[in-house]
């Protein structure tokens, strides 16, 4: 009887099993030590270890099981694919990728490898490899609606618009109550700017798996658009500090049809929003105390006013220092900011430093750091220690020329302030940004500088450089 057949070693692996499965991993840690001491060279022990290691995040161990199982089976596709998971955990996608490909070597109908070898070609930004792993996926998953929506963020992300659309459509087909298939359907209809219907979809955003929108559980109503002259409402900010900024726009509105408005907003924000038209009352903490009769989210105004287009606040600026008056001075003194918060795991929007080099070789203009989190290159002026909310911001931005940012809440607050802002938008841009224009309805001093799909940023730099020389010397 060979080991791998002994009743003992089948009794220590079911326990094993059913110790890991009910998650007691000390335990199974111990029965498989016990089991691996007796029975060293026994494939089922190296292939529970495995799964062991994989369960409590020791990827290193995982692996070394993992190759000790290929090495004896060659041709096991499944363990490729946990190997790859295993680099993948640790940050190594192209050693990732290799496993994955041997395993659709092996299996070319391994749906599951396929999609793996789709999102780290994503997260390469590697997209044509990207979608042509995705289109694999979806021949071996013709009906589901989960395999053509990735598909279609994939060829969104590559500005191929029509076909995303078309998946898009499919998935929606296939699972039309799905909150993620609805809001692939909100990001299209707002790219090309058809917001009356958009606005109806992105209400789907509080139902997502990646929601960032907090459920406050509020007994009082949310407000519908009603004239209410008499009561108050509770304005609450959502998602990030720039969309709080996008949005104060609409206090004045709401303040015609309501008696008091309360804007809920975090603390970075508190004083920078008190000088909004409109809003009575800034608060940083709720409490069941908080008086109010209704409420809605910032995000949700745009619907409730079924703003177009052409019907969206323009006038700025809107907040900032009140001596701000939106004047265009000659360029002499640039804020440049362009890194982002470095919460999101996929951040395409962040430039490197080294790629303003160019820029900043210019000693005619005065350049000025607006990372607050970041400690200033040489050749920029630092602003660290004034910037500490977003109304110290705001008195820097103030006392600039020009600011050239990435897609942040920089780009945003200087928006609203009506200063010349130059946004830098890689080319898988965020929905309020449209298509292709180099202009935007949202923040009329604005300019747009759009990163192609294959387009390094040192290109969208010298775009900008030739505009800036283009001002400076007309």
């Amino acid at each position: 009887m060979s080991e791998e057949n002994s009743p003992q070693l089948t009794d220590l692996l079911q326990q094993a099993q059913a110790a890991r499965l009910a998650n007691q991993l000390d335990q199974a840690a111990h029965l498989l030590g016990v089991a691996f001491e007796k029975y060293p060279d026994a494939l089922p022990v190296a292939k529970e270890l495995a799964l062991l290691h994989q369960q409590r995040g020791e990827w290193p161990e995982a692996r070394d099981c993992l190759e000790l199982i290929l090495a004896q089976e060659p041709q096991n596709a499944q363990a490729l694919n946990a190997l790859g998971v295993a680099w993948q955990a640790q940050s190594d996608l192209p050693k990732a990728i290799e496993c994955w490909q041997k395993a659709v070597s092996i299996n070319p109908e391994y749906a599951d490898v396929w999609q793996n070898i789709a999102l780290a070609h994503e997260h390469l930004n590697q997209l044509p490899e990207a979608i042509a792993a995705h289109q694999k996926v979806v021949t071996l998953r013709p009906q589901d609606s989960q395999a053509h929506r990735l598909l279609g963020m994939a060829q969104l992300d590559y500005s191929l618009l029509p076909a995303a659309n078309q998946c898009f459509e499919r998935a929606l087909e296939l699972d039309p109550n799905n909150p993620e298939n609805i809001w692939q359907r909100f990001f299209i209809r707002a790219l090309v700017g058809d917001f009356p219907v958009a606005w109806q979809d992105y209400e789907c955003r509080f139902d997502l798996q990646s929601r960032t929108t907090p459920d406050h559980g509020f007994t009082q109503p949310r407000w519908l658009g009603e004239s209410l002259p008499e009561k108050t409402i509770l304005l609450h900010s959502e998602q990030g500090f720039g969309d709080t900024i996008q949005m104060a726009r609409y206090a004045p509105q709401v303040a015609k049809q309501i008696g008091k408005v309360i804007l809920w907003t975090p603390e970075p924000l508190a004083k920078l929003m008190k000088t909004v038209e409109g809003i009575d009352k800034v608060i940083t903490q709720y409490s069941p105390s908080t008086q109010f009769d209704v409420h809605i989210p910032l995000m949700s105004l745009p619907g409730v006013f079924q703003d177009s287009l052409e019907s969206i606040p323009t006038s700025t600026p809107y907040l900032g220092p009140s001596s701000l008056c939106g004047k265009i001075h000659p360029i002499k003194k640039i804020g440049i900011s362009w890194a982002g918060s470095g919460n999101q795991p996929l951040d395409r929007r962040s430039v490197p430093f080294e790629q303003f080099q160019p820029l900043i070789q210019d000693d005619s203009i005065q350049w000025h750091n607006l990372q607050y989190d970041t400690p200033t290159p040489s050749g920029l002026i630092d602003h660290g220690t004034e910037m500490t909310n977003f109304a110290a911001t705001a008195d820097v931005i103030d006392s600039l020329d020009l600011i050239i940012t990435i897609d942040s809440a920089i780009a945003h607050l200087a928006g609203a302030m009506g200063k010349p802002v130059w946004i830098i938008l890689n080319f898988a841009a965020d929905w309020r940004w449209g298509l292709d224009k180099d202009r935007t309805p949202w923040y009329p001093s604005a300019q747009l500088f759009r990163q192609s799909p294959n387009q390094p940023w040192s290109s969208v730099i010298a775009n900008i450089q030739t505009t800036l020389d283009a001002q400076k010397n007309g």
